[in-house]
């Protein structure tokens, strides 16, 4: 009896994150079938925020708790964030967060005890939740195919008269960071296993889930996934392995692109063309579909809000209480993750999330040139590369803190080999 109990309870953390995982899952499903509102779906991080701060308690207390620099930074991001939202032009928006988007203080709380919480599991479990993301993720993909070719009374979500293939998420974009996330995942996963041969069909699969979300910013990210795979591959002469997935990649670019079912191939050449203008010094507002425009816009309003930031999730109002407008449309999110941070929580956030960032990437690297084992980094460098592009939402970013929190680990040896 006691065994069984102990062995619960040394699963009770990753069987935890997994909750939080099918939470996102259900929730995302019911949004999409009209049954609740992203708001009370929201209400769920609160609750899982409220969770994840009395287990980090009960770790604490247990004395299982070991200091690793990156809490100071944990830490200070909180602080930070609730300085923000302090002086923020709309306090109330800057806790609970913007409509439609509820990515306010409380939730970027959640994202950094989720990350805190997940750099305890133990090694042999990690693998446990990967797993969990990838079911999650081919749920998505198996919903986004049924989408695509109108299976079962499912229809793709119509954005005027062009059809968005978005899995159970609210847009293309955000399926298609679902999708390089699980995409990086098997890649790892085909690197670093003795029978890879089980994950070239999860390869293929999220590979055309992510080519039918038509989704730029992920492809550039999968693009440097495979860059340091390169490097990991030269490291280690993992040749064939890299050969079989640049195959795989190749062929379903192919593929897509001939049967018309994609538009990623054109867009790359447009985005490769754009670069060169760029490097020439011509600098078009259209570039990167509007994003140029945006994002020069926004620097401009920087001073003004350089050390707290406008208020976490208050980027609608960063031009005098107004949003930036183009060709009628508003912007409540800057399209780049770290762009974001800066105008609305301040240089200091914007300092303490990058150092966040590159103290668990570079233990990351370290780790997988060391133990050969790649799995973990790839998604994370994944995901930073297309949030220079893409934004931060509430269904698919806890995904991200739950890998770089799997990143970490915890004990006496890292820690000495830190200092």
């Amino acid at each position: 009896m006691k065994d069984k109990l102990k062995k619960i309870l040394e699963y009770s953390l990753p069987i935890y994150i997994i909750l939080n995982l099918l939470y996102l899952l259900i929730g995302s499903y019911l949004i999409r079938i009209g049954i609740i509102w992203v708001k009370a779906f929201s209400y769920g991080h609160i609750v899982m925020l409220i969770l994840s701060f009395i287990i980090s308690i009960i770790l604490i207390m247990k004395d299982k708790y070991k200091f690793h620099k990156i809490d100071i930074f944990l830490l200070l991001i909180m602080i930070l964030a609730t300085i923000s939202m302090v002086f923020a032009y709309k306090p109330e928006k800057a806790l609970f967060g913007e409509w439609g988007r509820y990515e306010g203080l409380l939730t970027i709380c959640y994202y950094m005890f989720t990350l805190f919480l997940c750099s305890f599991v133990k090694k042999e479990h990690k693998k446990i939740i990967v797993y969990a993301i990838l079911s999650f993720g081919f749920i998505q993909v198996v919903y986004g195919l049924f989408q695509k070719f109108h299976l079962l009374g499912i229809e793709p979500v119509m954005n005027y008269k062009e059809e968005w293939i978005t899995g159970l998420t609210m847009n293309p974009n955000f399926f298609g960071t679902l999708m390089l996330i699980c995409l990086s995942y098997s890649i790892g996963l085909f690197m670093d296993d003795e029978n890879p041969i089980l994950y070239i069909g999860a390869i293929l699969l999220f590979l055309i889930g992510l080519l039918l979300s038509n989704t730029l910013s992920c492809v550039i990210g999968l693009i440097f996934v495979l860059l340091y795979l390169l490097l990991y591959t030269i490291k280690n002469k993992y040749y064939k392995k890299l050969f079989i997935i640049l195959g795989i990649v190749l062929f379903a670019f192919t593929i897509s692109h001939i049967f018309g079912v994609t538009r990623l191939v054109n867009d790359l050449v447009k985005t490769k063309n754009e670069t060169v203008e760029i490097s020439k010094g011509n600098v078009d507002n259209d570039y990167g579909t509007g994003r140029v425009e945006l994002w020069k816009k926004t620097i401009k309003v920087v001073p003004k809000y350089l050390l707290h930031g406008v208020g976490v999730d208050n980027f609608a109002n960063i031009i005098d209480g107004r949003a930036i407008m183009r060709n009628h449309k508003y912007y409540d999110k800057a399209h780049n993750e770290y762009l974001q941070i800066l105008v609305t929580m301040g240089i200091f956030s914007l300092i303490s999330y990058l150092c966040l960032h590159f103290i668990i990437i570079k233990n990351g690297i370290k780790d997988s040139f060391k133990n050969k084992e790649v799995y973990l980094l790839l998604p994370v460098i994944g995901y930073l590369v297309q949030a220079q592009f893409n934004i931060s939402v509430i269904d698919i970013a806890p995904l991200f803190y739950i890998g770089l929190g799997l990143l970490v680990e915890r004990n006496e040896k890292i820690i000495k080999a830190d200092k």
